[in-house]
C-alpha cells in the first residue's frame, strides 16, 4: 500500500478536504474522497488491476494516484467541483459516487455533455484551467501508445492543440523518449507538427529485462509545453 495524499483548498467560504488512497495490490484502487465538514461530497475510484497484469511497479501506480488527486485539487481550486461531481468520464475503470455540491448553482454555465463524452477528466480540468486564468495551453493528444511492449515497434500519431478553441499547433517539435529504472533515458523519436497540427513518431522500445519503463511523449513549442506517459507491457 502506497503513501497518499491530504489536502484542504478553501474556496468561497467551504473547505474542501481532498484525500486520496491507495487500497493496495489485493484491492488494485485508487480512491480520492472529497469531504465538506466531515460528509464525503464525492468519491472517485480508478482501478489499476490491467496495469499491474502489465507489470507496473509501485512508482507508476505512485504516478497515477498523485495525478488523480492533484487534478481533483485544481478542480475545487478553480471554482469547478462541478467537474469533479457531474458523472465519470473517460476510462471504464474510473467509477465515481457523487454528492450534490455545497456550491451548486453558484459555479459557471453548464458542462457541454458531448464534450465531456470525448475528452477524460484530465483533459476537461485542463481545458477549464486554461479559460479560469483565461490563456491558452497547448496540449497534445497521442493515439497508438495503448499497447506498447518492449523490444517492439512503435507508431504514434501526435495531435497538438490550443485549448480552449482546439486550434492546431503549427512548427510544434514533439518526441518520444525511453524511461526506466534501470536505463538511461534514450530519445527514440523526433518530429515537427504539419499544418493540421499532426506530427507522426515511429521507432522501436528497447528491451528490458527488468524493472519498468514508461513512453514519454513531449512536446516543446513557444506557446507553451506538454507531455503524456505510457506504460509499457511485457
Amino acid at each position: 500500500m502506497l503513501t497518499g495524499y491530504n489536502t484542504d483548498i478553501d474556496f468561497e467560504g467551504v473547505t474542501y478536504h481532498v484525500q486520496t488512497e491507495d487500497r493496495g495490490t489485493t484491492n488494485p484502487l485508487i480512491e480520492s474522497l472529497v469531504y465538506v465538514k466531515g460528509e464525503i461530497l464525492a468519491t472517485r475510484r480508478t482501478e489499476y488491476a490491467n496495469l499491474l497484469e502489465a507489470g507496473a511497479n509501485p512508482p507508476a501506480i505512485q504516478i497515477l494516484m498523485e495525478r488523480q488527486h492533484r487534478n481533483i485539487v485544481d478542480a475545487i481550486r478553480t471554482g469547478r467541483i462541478d467537474l469533479v461531481t457531474e458523472p465519470p468520464v473517460g476510462d471504464e475503470a474510473d467509477t465515481t459516487v457523487t454528492r450534490k455540491s455545497p456550491l451548486a448553482g453558484k459555479l459557471g454555465g453548464p458542462i457541454d455533455a458531448a464534450k465531456l463524452s470525448q475528452k477524460t477528466l484530465d483533459e476537461v480540468i485542463a481545458d477549464w484551467l486554461a479559460e479560469q486564468q483565461n490563456e491558452e495551453r497547448v496540449r497534445l493528444r497521442v493515439m497508438g501508445g495503448d499497447d506498447l511492449t518492449y523490444g517492439g515497434a512503435f507508431a504514434l500519431e501526435v495531435s497538438i492543440q490550443l485549448t480552449p478553441g482546439d486550434a492546431p499547433v503549427v512548427g510544434a517539435t514533439a518526441s518520444a523518449r525511453f524511461l526506466s529504472t534501470t536505463m538511461k533515458p534514450a530519445k527514440l523519436a523526433e518530429g515537427t507538427s504539419d499544418g493540421t497540427g499532426t506530427v507522426k513518431l515511429t521507432g522501436t522500445i528497447p528491451k528490458l529485462e527488468k524493472g519498468q519503463g514508461l513512453l514519454v511523449v513531449t512536446v516543446q513549442h513557444p506557446r507553451g509545453n506538454d507531455e503524456v506517459k505510457f506504460l509499457i507491457r511485457r
